[in-house]
C-alpha cells in the first residue's frame, strides 16, 4: 500500500493525482446541487476531440481518471525497475506521455461505442423508438371499481 501511495505523489503519478482531486470535487459539487454537470458543454467541443457529443465534463473525467491508474501502474513498475539518473527521468515522461495516449484512446473508443449504440437505438427516421406499452392503458395498476 506504502509503494502506490509513494507512486501517486511523485512524477508522472502525481500530476493525474491532482487532476482527480479536482474532477472527485466537481462532482462532489455536482452531487450537492452548487455546479451543473454540463456546465462546460457550451464552452467546447468534444467532436473536434473525436469525442462525438460525450460531455464534456464526462470526457474530461474519464481521461483523468484512465491516466491516472495508467500512470500509477507505470510508476510502480518505474520504481520497481530500481532505474536511476537521466534513464529514471526519461523513462518518467515516457510514462506520463503513455498513460495520457491511453487514456485519450480508451476514452474515445468509449464515445465511439455510445454514439454507435445511440445510433441503433434510434430508427431511421431520428426518433427514439417507442418504449414497450407506450399508447396503451395499463390496467394492472388501477382499483377496482366498486
Amino acid at each position: 500500500m506504502r509503494e502506490i501511495a509513494d507512486a501517486a505523489v511523485t512524477f508522472p503519478a502525481v500530476t493525474f493525482t491532482t487532476a482527480l482531486l479536482v474532477v472527485a470535487g466537481f462532482w462532489l459539487l455536482v452531487l450537492l446541487g452548487r455546479a451543473e454537470r454540463d456546465g462546460f458543454d457550451s464552452d467546447a467541443d468534444t467532436n473536434a476531440l473525436g469525442m462525438g457529443d460525450l460531455p464534456v465534463a464526462a470526457t474530461a473525467s474519464l481521461v483523468i481518471a484512465l491516466a491516472w491508474i495508467s500512470s500509477l501502474v507505470g510508476s510502480v513498475l518505474l520504481h520497481r525497475s530500481e532505474v536511476s539518473g537521466l534513464l529514471h527521468a526519461l523513462l518518467a515522461v515516457a510514462v506520463f506521455v503513455v498513460s495520457l495516449a491511453l487514456a485519450y484512446a480508451a476514452t474515445r473508443t468509449v464515445a465511439q461505442a455510445r454514439r454507435r449504440l445511440r445510433s441503433s437505438i434510434r430508427d431511421p427516421g431520428g426518433t427514439p423508438p417507442a418504449r414497450p406499452g407506450a399508447g396503451r392503458a395499463d390496467t394492472t395498476h388501477r382499483r377496482p371499481e366498486p
